[in-house]
């Protein structure tokens, strides 16, 4: 009879430990992956000196500009 109890105590135990194990496993998979942002170059336009994200730029004449009208002042002054 005490063995019995023993038995149905550790299996409720055991069934106990496996339902945790799949809920932790289900709810780091919902977990939304934090990812870093990524770092930009950043330069400085040789027209008036502000500093900004390369992608952001103006390719003129082999030089980047932060934005088209320090693009066109530096087509002025060539």
């Amino acid at each position: 009879m005490l063995s019995k109890l023993i038995f149905f105590i550790l299996l409720g135990l055991l069934l106990f430990v496996l339902w945790q194990k799949k809920r932790v496993a289900r709810i780091r998979r919902e977990e939304p992956v934090k990812k870093v942002p990524e770092a930009k170059k950043m330069v400085q336009c040789p027209i008036c000196g502000v500093h900004f994200a390369e992608v952001d730029g103006v390719w003129y004449n082999g030089k980047m500009y932060c934005s088209g009208q320090c693009a066109d002042k530096a087509k002025a002054r060539s």
